[in-house]
């Protein structure tokens, strides 16, 4: 297809995996800067939940390129077993895969003190911060090998966690309740929230061309749900770009908008045809 004015929109919408686009929002801001602030505090274990596609790990990505300098590291992909955590998390710190096999916690911790340029000391004066997201999907025995970190105090971490949609909270969790110091919850965008996300994204691209009502439908069918918002917005820019290359006198008809929208929820099953 011949590329036309809603190519490169549409391509806005792809999911923006490593935070260089990220949209400041009114929920995901206070919530960045409350994880900052965590940060800088003498915590051990802070918690990090909210609904799936609530912006979680696209508000890691931003806090991991805007702390860059400060050697924060981000997994943003869960670990099974404590020896490929513990393999990762060295090859993370020193750049470079650990000559002496890492079978276990002790012999990782021996080789983080031994190849530090720091004193035990200054490790525990300025703990290194590692960022779990999909931390609900880590057994509970590795959890407790990172607690056992932790308590060394040389780290802090941040586990980040799905809410359930049944209502189960995550923080109800054993292992989580017992032991997290401070709990941070993002809660999805609301209405207001959409049209700023959705304007920014095809600023200087094309004017926002989407009515109070669209933004109504698109609140409707999404609930706010970012990842949701992005796929079906994609479709719906797609779908604008066949009809200006094929059709674009369909542009011209009185509430083509909705139309569209809902043939992009249509496709993306957010309704049923």
């Amino acid at each position: 297809m011949i590329e036309n004015k809603f190519t490169q929109v549409k391509n806005y919408f792809i999911d923006d995996v490593d935070g260089a686009d990220y949209i400041n929002l009114d929920k995901s801001m206070i919530v960045y800067n409350q994880i900052l602030s965590s940060l800088q505090k003498p915590l051990k274990l802070i918690l990090f939940y909210g609904s799936p596609g609530s912006g979680k790990t696209f508000l890691l990505h931003k806090i991991k390129n805007d702390l860059k300098n400060s050697g924060v590291i981000f997994f943003p992909y869960p670990f099974f077993s404590e020896k490929e955590f513990l393999h990762s998390l060295y090859k993370e710190i020193f750049g470079v895969d650990s000559v002496e096999p890492i079978d276990s916690y002790e012999v990782f911790l021996r080789l983080y003190k031994e190849n530090s340029t720091k004193t035990e000391k200054e490790l525990k004066a300025a703990p290194l911060t590692i960022m779990l997201d999909e931390a609900q999907m880590y057994p509970s025995e590795l959890v407790e090998k990172i607690r056992l970190m932790a308590d060394t105090y040389m780290f802090k971490f941040l586990f980040t966690v799905h809410k359930t949609k049944d209502g189960e909270d995550i923080l109800a969790k054993e292992y989580f309740q017992t032991r997290i110091w401070e709990s941070i919850e993002l809660e999805s965008i609301d209405e207001k929230e959409i049209r700023l996300y959705i304007s920014s994204k095809i600023k200087n691209t094309i004017q926002d061309m989407f009515s109070e009502e669209n933004y109504k439908l698109i609140m409707l069918l999404t609930k706010g749900n970012l990842r949701t918002i992005n796929k079906l917005m994609y479709k719906v820019f797609e779908l604008f770009e066949f009809y200006e290359h094929n059709r674009p006198s369909v542009l011209q008809e009185n509430d083509i908008n909705t139309q569209v929208i809902e043939m992009a929820a249509i496709d993306r099953k957010l309704i049923n045809a």
